[in-house]
């Protein structure tokens, strides 16, 4: 008589698989059966067959995690998580992108550790499709590289839940920012706005196969804020004289729009919508770093130290060199009205020259106070500028005043006022310059604008002499 042999007990590997060979010939029919599914159904099997995706994203993220912990793909032919998904995937003739085989090694890379435990359980349970659930590693990865560890749980659960309710990437990225401002050191906003303004840049035109001329442009935020205000001061449909409407893309009316503010950047044309004025940019700050900033004017002694009601500012000049001018604290940021997240900086750099209209928000992000675009320069004020100050006023620079911001030299929001002896020249390089170091400034009836360090020092050679 034969002896039946002992079964042998499959393994958990040799289950799992066995799982999912049998879900992969499940789904694979469906589509043969689609013929006899009524049309009032077809919705239901589009989510379910959406869920089905996803749970199969989950497990293989899991898969490449566990891999990853164990050590499997570090002693594999391939020790990049990369390399290694794209292989196993060509073994098995499965197909396989780039982007996917990334997106998990970004996850892996950022999925491994206990502190990451709510990121990790997000993407195995399916809760974050494979795509978003990449940019969250990515975002949160450079997150913890700049804000301190007892944050890290909460600003991970902010993000998951960003993601979960179908926030696109540039949202993510977006609060990202407002995460550094808010729970940053000091300057880790403004120093990454600095790197992005190092790497700002317009490429030449270049003409494409159907003789469009085509360019690169990179900007930092505050720059790309001024740009859009701009844009879309000009870029409104216009209808036409007898109310037909205005048939241009969006795109063609950026476009046109670009065009109007390089054709009229040196004359202001008030019969044109959008010319004879500075954009208009909202600022939003909330009210406790509002009065944070002004706590901090107030030690240094009168109003931010930057200049006085007279001619000389004689006032204004001995509180600097006395040495109580407190700097204004930079952690916070503002948000501009297109979307923009501005150090409180760069803010302060554009409510210069900007229609700013500044809203404070309370506690719970309740608007307290929405000012008024009241104190922008007039054309009038602009000519007169350009004629006095002939160009930027910081020593040495030789920018011709076409080129050239009005700064308010005692800030407007400070109680500054717009007037010539608080005005002056400056070009944008200098502009930022100035509000970053705190330089303060006096109008000399002879020698023209004289500016100052924050301890009181004169800046440059000699003064600029100008025409009275």
């Amino acid at each position: 008589m034969a002896i039946a042999p002992f079964p042998i007990p499959a393994s958990a590997g040799d289950a799992a698989l066995a799982q999912l060979d049998a879900a992969r010939e499940s789904i694979a029919a469906v589509g043969a059966g689609l013929v006899a599914v009524s049309s009032e159904e077809l919705d239901r099997l589009a989510a379910s067959a959406a869920g089905v995706i996803a749970a199969a994203e989950a497990a293989r993220a899991a898969i490449v995690l566990e891999a990853s912990s164990r050590g499997v793909i570090a002693g594999s032919d391939h020790p990049r998580t990369k390399a290694w998904v794209e292989q196993t995937c060509r073994d098995a003739e499965v197909p396989v992108t780039s982007v996917m085989a990334r997106q998990l090694q970004d996850i892996a890379q950022t999925c491994t550790g206990h502190d990451v435990a709510a990121l990790r359980e997000a993407v195995t349970a399916g809760r974050l499709p494979l795509e978003s659930a990449a940019v969250v590693a990515k975002v949160y990865r450079r997150l913890r590289e700049k804000i301190e560890h007892p944050h890290w749980d909460l600003l991970a659960d902010i993000l998951i839940d960003w993601a979960a309710e179908g926030a696109r990437p540039s949202q993510l990225h977006s609060l990202e920012e407002r995460m550094i401002g808010q729970y940053g050191t000091a300057d880790a906003l403004q120093e990454e706005h600095d790197r992005a303004h190092q790497n700002r840049r317009l490429t030449d035109f270049r003409t494409t196969r159907d003789g469009m001329r085509t360019a690169t442009l990179k900007l930092d935020p505050a720059s790309e804020a001024t740009l859009t205000a701009a844009l879309h001061a000009l870029s409104k449909p216009q209808p036409g004289a007898g109310g037909e409407p205005d048939l241009r893309s969006s795109g063609q009316r950026r476009a046109d729009a670009l065009l109007s503010i390089a054709g009229f950047t040196t004359t202001a044309r008030p019969d044109v919508p959008g010319t004879g004025a500075k954009a208009r940019i909202t600022i939003t700050m909330t009210l406790a770093d509002l009065l944070a900033d002004l706590a901090d004017c107030d030690q240094a002694g009168g109003v931010d130290g930057r200049g006085s009601d007279t001619a000389e500012g004689t006032d204004s000049r001995n509180s600097v060199r006395s040495g109580t001018r407190v700097r204004s604290r930079t952690r916070g940021y503002a948000a501009a009205g297109f979307g923009q997240t501005l150090t409180p900086t760069e803010a302060g750099m554009l409510a210069c020259d900007a229609q700013i209209i500044p809203t404070v928000l309370g506690t719970n992000g309740e608007i307290l106070d929405l000012g008024r675009a009241h104190r922008t320069i007039t054309p009038g004020q602009s000519a007169a500028l350009h004629q006095r100050d002939q160009g930027c006023t910081y020593p040495g620079c030789s920018i011709p005043p076409q080129w050239c911001d009005g700064h308010h030299i005692v800030y407007w929001a400070l109680g500054g006022r717009t007037d010539m002896k608080h005005l002056a020249l400056l070009c944008r390089h200098h502009h930022t310059v100035v509000h970053r170091h705190d330089h303060t400034a006096t109008v000399h009836p002879i020698h023209g604008v004289l500016w100052t360090r924050r301890d009181g020092t004169p800046i440059g050679n000699g003064p600029r002499i100008t025409l009275p």
